[in-house]
């Protein structure tokens, strides 16, 4: 049974919400600690002024609400909103004044990270002006994706004509069309209100605030594979009701209500945060990987320790279990940007591709885009990881 907990943690006057995916064994599947205290801008629309345009960087810099300052790459301005073109000349110029959505929250002395491609996120569409076709998520079978196509082109007829563009989510496979159908006119709704409202609105204004961080992750979630949602905390209750009302997904939202005691403390959040913040983590065979963060990347690092062999069979079979397992981490502690994975050597050619072709399908598993790019001359594995939420080491040492 896949069961996603929802609860809080507090920890020296910061209050995060706890997001725990588990398996049927209680092993943690998935976990991130969302900071309510500071609070994302990820998913919020500004109307923003142009400061500066670097060709140099192929960047912009832009202003938003609280005189904020963004980063905007000039490679997403291809679909850019314009509610005020101060300058004669085409393509982005300083004084411009535009449609931005927040992708990436400042991070130490960074700046947050700003898009023209504005996305608005429903339970099981989005609605999209970075591509104006309508597309179903391809891991649901074809014969349903040309229904739902038909289904949904009614109410989606005009969606060139207003630069918008649908995506079907994954999720959207377990649900009823009229359901479906329902979502698409929300979220097509609330994007063309953004767009009236921004016809006439002043510098800076805040024209779409994200919704909870959790939801956002809720949104990316394929609900077919969760067995239950449980919550101990009477708001976040409230919220997903409100939210999944009237779907088949509502009847799998639990409240839990056992004041003696706590979801974390049933789950031992305390002492998983721990195990997640340690450098060494012990497998079953009694090898180890050690995981460093440092600033430009991340190293993991097979070690045979208290398994002593020589055997290349068991060799593999110590690579793909740490595999396994440094993909796990890699998934629960939010590590991004380029890793470096260094297992133990192996002699054979046909190990080695074994072993890669497990560690790619691992990755496949992960919610979040995870590459493997190649191997080094010295045999150590690279992997990239898209950056969407701050690393749980950030996340921890803030609150220290």
């Amino acid at each position: 049974m896949n069961r996603l907990v929802l609860s809080r943690f507090e920890k020296n006057n910061q209050s995060f919400i706890s997001y725990i995916l588990l398996d049927e064994n209680r092993k943690f599947v998935d976990f991130q600690l969302f900071n309510e205290t500071n609070h994302s801008l990820i998913n919020s629309i500004y109307v923003a002024r142009v400061d500066k345009v670097v060709p140099g960087i192929n960047a912009a810099f832009v202003t938003i609400g609280n005189k904020q300052n963004c980063y905007l790459p000039l490679e997403d301005t291809s679909s850019t909103i314009y509610t005020n073109k101060h300058s004669k000349r085409e393509g982005l110029c300083a004084g411009d004044e535009i449609l931005v959505q927040v992708v990436k929250d400042a991070i130490k002395t960074k700046d947050p990270v700003v898009t023209t491609k504005i996305s608005i996120f429903g339970n099981y569409s989005v609605v999209t002006t970075d591509d104006t076709s309508i597309g179903v998520s391809k891991k649901i079978p074809k014969e349903t994706a040309c229904e739902i196509r038909n289904k949904i082109y009614p109410i989606v007829q005009d969606h060139e004509t207003h630069g918008y563009g649908i995506i079907v989510r994954t999720n959207a496979k377990a649900i009823g069309i009229d359901i479906l159908t329902k979502d698409i006119e929300n979220v097509i709704a609330r994007y063309k209100s953004i767009r009236q409202k921004a016809d006439h609105a002043v510098l800076y204004t805040k024209l779409y605030s994200n919704p909870s961080p959790y939801m956002i992750k809720l949104y990316h979630l394929d609900f077919s594979n969760i067995d239950s949602v449980v919550t101990d905390q009477e708001d976040i209750y409230e919220e997903l009701i409100e939210e999944y009302n009237g779907t088949d997904f509502a009847k799998k939202i639990k409240r839990y209500d056992d004041s003696a005691i706590s979801l974390n403390l049933l789950y031992k959040l305390s002492s998983q945060i721990k195990e997640l913040c340690s450098s060494q983590v012990w497998l079953n065979s009694g090898a180890n990987i050690i995981i460093e963060q440092l600033e430009t990347l991340s190293v993991i690092d097979v070690n045979s320790s208290k398994c002593a062999t020589k055997r290349d069979s068991d060799i593999l079979k110590i690579n793909i279990e740490a595999a396994t397992e440094a993909a796990r981490q890699i998934k629960l502690r939010n590590i991004s940007g380029m890793i470096i994975i260094d297992f133990i050597n192996m002699k054979s050619k046909e190990d080695e591709k074994i072993l890669i072709n497990h560690l790619k399908s691992e990755l496949k598993k992960d919610s979040i885009t995870c590459n493997f790019i190649d191997i080094t001359r010295l045999g150590l594995i690279e992997i990239t990881r898209k950056k969407e939420y701050k690393s749980l080491k950030e996340t921890i040492s803030s609150i220290q």
